[in-house]
């Protein structure tokens, strides 16, 4: 399962409101506690050297436990002020810092997302929504980032709501506990999950499957990659992960695979047993995947589908084993891909396969209602 989450597939902006507040987090309120007070305002443009420090010190801290260097170029502030810079370029997006002692200590940028139902976002994304990137959010060393997200979606938050923006969308990394608490503790919940792991050979190897038989495709596309992209969006539309899924987009979706699979960046893996095809993995450029999450020599795993009646059987170890061999060959070291995180079959699947979780992406969905229900009049 994959989703849109770089930036190159939808552009990013600056809001322009000049309010500033001061916020006095919740989170910092307990008895006995020290009151964390915290100032928010607008992100501008003289704002960009610091936030890309913080940007840079949060990617730092993420990969201490990451199974490899991801984004290894971005670990100081000048490789990191180009995703601030491009960020706060256009006008669908709305970004503020947070302050302490007048030391900028955190920051947030949010784009509306606004895209046709035949969109390809559209299949992974909500077509009006607020999306939070990887890259688009941090809190500085040594200060404890419950009180300072808190702070930085209270201020952005309103203002997406009076815009009509109910769903929120925020990637984080898996590797550090306190950011994950801080937006649990907003509201926030798992939506999927990004994994990766190296090409080296499963372990246990799994055992052959008699009449298995593996196909290569490059250069072109194959209809049955059609029909497993269909079953496996279907498939996902039930419980308990009730992802939906219309068809519209497929068009686009198509135009896709076909472009990766005859340029020859893509190559796909069609298991076939006793001559009928029962499940297949396309690999694809690692495009998929904040910068921060991407080192060299990786591929991203974009769709995966084995039929129901090969499940748990298998043919999905030993198609993943040689599809893992076969781009070993060719020089690749490292394999990305996302998955629903309320699929009960795809997260342990991957994670027992030897795939890491580096990021989240976590949603929270408003009630509509306090668009109008303020309070009893």
């Amino acid at each position: 399962m994959a989703r849109v989450a770089r930036s190159r597939y939808a552009s990013q902006a600056a809001g322009a409101r000049k309010a500033a507040q001061w916020v006095e987090p919740a989170s910092g309120r307990g008895e006995g506690s020290k009151v964390t007070r915290v100032h928010v305002r607008e992100l501008q443009p003289h704002d960009h050297p610091a936030a890309s420090t913080v940007l840079a010190a949060a990617h730092r801290r993420a990969q201490t436990g990451a199974p490899v260097m991801l984004g290894p170029t971005f670990c100081d502030a000048s490789s990191c002020r180009p995703f601030v810079e491009a960020a706060m370029s256009s006008h669908r997006v709305t970004g503020a810092v947070a302050e302490i002692d007048g030391r900028v200590c955190g920051f947030l940028i949010g784009e509306k997302l606004l895209f046709a139902p035949e969109d390809f976002a559209a299949i992974y994304a909500e077509p009006r929504s607020i999306s939070v990137p990887l890259h688009c959010h941090g809190v500085a060393d040594g200060v404890d980032p419950a009180p300072v997200y808190e702070a930085l979606y209270g201020f952005l938050g309103q203002r997406w709501i009076d815009d009509g923006f109910f769903v929120h969308n925020v990637s984080i990394s898996c590797m550090d506990r306190g950011v994950l608490d801080s937006w649990v503790h907003l509201g926030f919940g798992r939506k999927s999950v990004c994994a990766v792991r190296p090409t080296t050979p499963l372990e246990p190897r799994p055992a052959p499957v008699p009449g298995l038989f593996i196909d290569e495709v490059r250069g072109h596309d194959e209809d049955v990659l059609e029909t497993f992209h269909r079953r496996l969006m279907t498939f996902q539309t039930g419980a308990p992960m009730f992802w939906p899924y219309n068809g519209e987009p497929d068009a686009k979706v198509r135009a896709m695979r076909v472009d990766a699979l005859t340029s020859g960046q893509g190559i796909a893996f069609i298991a076939r047993r006793d001559g009928e095809p029962v499940g297949s993995m396309l690999f694809v450029p690692a495009v998929f995947l904040s910068p921060l999450l991407v080192c060299d020599r990786m591929v991203y795993l974009w769709e995966a589908f084995m039929d129901a009646d090969a499940r748990s059987g298998g043919v999905g170890s030993v198609l993943l084993d040689h599809a893992l061999a076969t781009l070993r060959s060719r020089g690749i070291e490292w394999c990305s891909l996302h998955f629903v995180s309320g699929n009960p079959r795809g997260g342990p699947f991957w994670q027992s396969r030897g795939f890491h979780p580096v990021e989240a992406t976590m949603r929270r969905q408003v009630d509509e209602r306090v668009a109008w229900a303020k309070g009893p009049h």
